[in-house]
């Protein structure tokens, strides 16, 4: 585990709150994200990411109350996984919570499937 920011830990099932920058990257919005990177690439001060949104949109995973292993999110939300992205650990605002080993294996899998060959 890496302590960060205020001595908060941020680790892999993680759901975090980050500055997300806009596409034309002039300005960002707090946004959550799931950390899905291991203790290799944490170790870094990286992590590797998935936006976390609101807005449910074709091939988004549901969080559900089961899908929590610590803590909860103010709203319904959806996993995207076809949006991943690298991150400081130093820009991180806050944790929101954890989600547990279920459904982060089932992020990984639908992530699988936009990676592999076809």
């Amino acid at each position: 585990m890496n302590q960060m920011r205020g001595g908060t830990m941020y680790n892999q099932k993680d759901i975090i709150l980050i500055p997300f920058p806009y596409s034309d990257l002039t300005l960002s919005k707090k946004r959550p994200a799931l950390i899905i990177s291991n203790e290799k690439i944490n170790k870094m001060q990286d992590r590797i990411c998935c936006l976390v949104t609101s807005k449910a949109h074709k091939d988004d995973l549901v969080i559900t109350k089961d899908s929590f292993e610590q803590g909860s999110l103010p709203f319904k939300s959806f996993v995207k996984p076809h949006r991943i992205f690298t991150i400081n650990a130093n820009i991180v605002i806050k944790k929101f919570c954890t989600i547990n080993d279920g459904f982060h294996d089932k992020v990984i899998k639908s992530i699988n499937k936009f990676l592999r060959r076809e």
